[in-house]
């Protein structure tokens, strides 16, 4: 009887069931490794909070810039301004955080992708409000301002490495998984820091995005890129077992 492969899903705590049900489902054994825990950040002021219901527009980057954004948003739930989000995964989130309407990018579900949509395109004057964790890329505030747009940012959450990663990382190494996902940059560093010295990657590491895989790869290990979102994964990691001897 062949042996179920191993996938290592190391999306934050509470953010895998969807990933670990699909693995399942298509006879793969899902090892969860969360790379980030995500905090929250202070509650901007009260007057920030009031000048937001006046935002044309609202851009979430994740799914957890919704999460952390609707604690703080002062009027009726959900906006009742346009909403955009970066990749599928947001705009799945805010569908069903009650949004009708989602603007979503076409292709690749990154933030360029999101800028090139015809709805971002004419923008000058118009009130952007973007939700969005501490650090990571600062791309869509610099192009909309530089577009015409008066951007507001509200830094909702802040994402760091689990206290425990260190450990929990050498507990799954004992039996070296079949395959790794990251779907992001930083929680790939967090990986590359917490490493055991001398411990070669094995198996394949798949990524959303030829930038994650790029980093993967100079440090080592043998990369997939992927289509976005949880389809393109699977389709990835079906193919790459299917042809496995």
């Amino acid at each position: 009887m062949t042996r179920s492969p191993t996938v290592v899903v190391t999306r934050p705590a509470g953010q895998s069931a969807g990933l670990v049900d699909a693995l399942q489902a298509a006879g793969m054994q899902p090892i969860d490794l969360p790379l980030l825990e995500l905090v929250a950040l202070p509650t901007p002021a009260s007057e920030a909070r009031a000048d937001a219901l006046r935002a044309d527009v609202i851009i979430a980057v994740s799914p957890s810039a919704i999460g952390f954004g609707r604690t703080w948003w002062p009027g009726t739930w959900p906006p009742a301004c346009s909403l955009a989000g970066v990749g599928s995964g947001t705009a799945r989130a805010w569908r069903a955080a009650g949004a009708e309407t989602v603007i979503e990018p076409l292709g690749d579900g990154d933030s360029e992708a999101l800028l090139a949509h015809p709805a971002l395109q004419t923008v000058s004057d118009k009130a952007f409000l973007i939700w969005r964790g501490e650090g990571g890329r600062d791309l869509l505030g610099p192009t909309l301002r530089a577009r015409g747009a008066r951007v507001t940012e509200w830094l909702c959450y802040r994402r760091r490495a689990p206290a425990t990663l260190a450990e929990q990382l050498l507990e799954v190494l004992q039996t070296p998984p079949d395959a790794w996902t990251v779907t992001s940059s930083e929680a790939l560093a967090y990986l590359q820091a917490a490493w055991p010295a001398g411990c070669a990657r094995t198996g394949p590491l798949f990524a959303p995005h030829p930038r994650i895989a790029a980093a993967a790869q100079a440090a080592g290990w043998l990369t997939v890129v992927t289509a976005s979102g949880d389809a393109g994964l699977m389709t990835a990691l079906r193919t790459w077992f299917d042809a496995r001897p």
